[in-house]
């Protein structure tokens, strides 16, 4: 029971870090400037039920993907670490990732319908690096049905929180600024960067193991 305790936190830690809604607080701050309280809450929850559905579908299907392509979880393991740790070294250097949000799409998200989806539902919250995060914990071949579970809430309460956050972004940019932000941003980053050289060394030990 304990194991899957501590299973639920890291992977809670883990999605949360890279997931970053505290890191998307200025930027929904500013798409939604002149929004009323209703509109920004619409946008809020569009955004995080196309994150979900990203997540979870990648999570669930990606496997099958992988098998059709004959691409083994510990490949996935070495080049999603890869990714991770580039998403990483862009919240250190106190940065949005590219792999996350454009200018392009900046632009393309000032319709009110569509920035819910775009950005902010995908690629912002729901992006490369928390799709791998995901489909890497719920895929692991020493995984248990009770730790995939695990994952799934693990998600769930990601999302809430992170309605809670977005919900409350306004008075939270109020309270810590920008600077703020990124400072929790590079913090988040670190144990980012951690997670992503550990898929790194994990997925190299599983291919070394098999080879031999």
């Amino acid at each position: 029971m304990f194991e899957i305790v501590l299973f639920f936190v890291t992977v809670f830690v883990a999605i949360f870090s890279i997931l970053n809604p505290i890191g998307a607080v200025p930027i929904l701050v500013s798409l939604t400037e002149g929004y009323t309280r209703e509109e920004r809450v619409r946008v809020i929850k569009k955004s995080l039920m196309v994150a979900a559905g990203m997540l979870f579908g990648f999570m669930l299907l990606g496997i099958y993907i992988f098998e059709g392509l004959s691409i083994d979880i510990s490949d996935f393991q070495i080049a999603g670490g890869i990714l991770v740790f580039k998403v990483a070294f862009d919240m250190m250097q106190g940065k949005t990732s590219n792999t996350k949000f454009t200018a392009t799409e900046e632009e393309e998200s000032l319709q009110k319908d569509s920035i819910g989806v775009v950005p902010l539902g995908t690629p912002l919250l729901a992006g490369p690096g928390s799709i791998t995060t995901s489909i890497i914990y719920f895929n692991l071949k020493s995984v248990t049905l009770y730790e995939r579970f695990a994952v799934i809430s693990a998600i769930l309460a990601v999302l809430v929180v992170s309605f809670v956050i977005l919900v409350y972004s306004v008075r939270i940019f109020e309270k810590i600024g920008r600077t703020g932000s990124l400072l929790l941003s590079r913090i988040m980053g670190l144990l980012i960067a951690a997670i992503g050289v550990s898929f790194i060394v994990e997925g190299i030990t599983t291919l070394v193991q098999t080879i031999a």
